[in-house]
């Protein structure tokens, strides 16, 4: 055969296996974009920076427009192929994970909207510290779902579940830290009410990469998340001992 044979193999995917990879390649590129989002909304609310918080607000449509076509292309190509087995887990995998994505991005956009101008009293430095101690476990969390989606790694995938316990634990900590500066420091109540819900924004993202990291070993291994981790007892916050937080991790 020659170089220009359409028929040689050259090892890459083609024909059905080519149509899935383009489904997956299209999944993270929504997910790259909704941490993105994530990443800059973070930081607009931190620095008081309302400019970068509307930049961050613009990049809402886009993000709606990933989900749409991501949703007709999935659909077409369920209704056109008809896959079955690890390609039909694979699609609605997608499908699915792509809602999940979606989230992500709106609860960064979320951080951007609720973000303050630099005029407004100042926030306290112990409950951002605590925060950006969040942002440091929860932004490499999603970016591994995407791996293990990208990849089919299911080790990745699983590992994200421990983790989690982690995000759990620290959003405990910051709840427990703005009640007190509620009482110690009621004349920035509005700054602790918006830490407040961006502490609960990065448990939620946390929980969607989970939800991704789910969907990634479904669609490789057919089972669910009750056939390999029973979840954990849940009892109210108030009952649970808080653990301390672990040491951000190294740059």
């Amino acid at each position: 055969m020659s170089a220009s044979d359409p028929l040689a193999d050259t090892g890459a995917p083609r024909g059905y296996d080519l149509l899935v990879r383009h489904l997956k390649d299209r999944a993270v590129q929504m997910g790259d974009w909704a941490l993105a989002m994530v990443h800059d909304g973070w930081r607009a609310y931190d620095a008081g920076d309302l400019t970068a918080a509307q930049l961050v607000l613009d990049r809402g449509p886009q993000l709606d427009k990933f989900d749409e076509d991501m949703e007709h292309a999935t659909i077409a190509f369920l209704v056109l192929r008809q896959p079955a087995a690890v390609d039909l887990r694979t699609a609605v995998a997608l499908l699915k994970s792509t809602t999940h994505l979606d989230r992500v991005g709106r609860l960064g956009f979320d951080m951007a909207r609720i973000t303050l101008p630099p005029d407004a009293a100042e926030a306290l430095p112990q409950v951002r510290s605590l925060l950006q101690q969040m942002d440091d476990v929860v932004e490499p969390m999603v970016q591994q779902s995407l791996d293990a989606l990208e990849e089919n790694r299911t080790e990745l995938a699983r590992d994200l579940f421990r983790r989690d316990d982690t995000v759990d634990r620290m959003h405990r900590q910051v709840n427990n830290e703005i009640y007190e500066c509620l009482e110690k420091h009621p004349e920035v109540s509005r700054h602790l009410a918006n830490d407040l819900l961006v502490g609960r924004h990065f448990e939620r993202i946390a929980d969607n990469a989970c939800k991704v990291a789910e969907k990634t070993i479904y669609a490789v291994t057919g089972m669910r998340r009750s056939e390999y981790l029973p979840r954990h007892p849940v009892h109210p916050y108030y009952l649970e001992p808080l653990a301390p937080s672990p040491p951000p991790p190294r740059k």
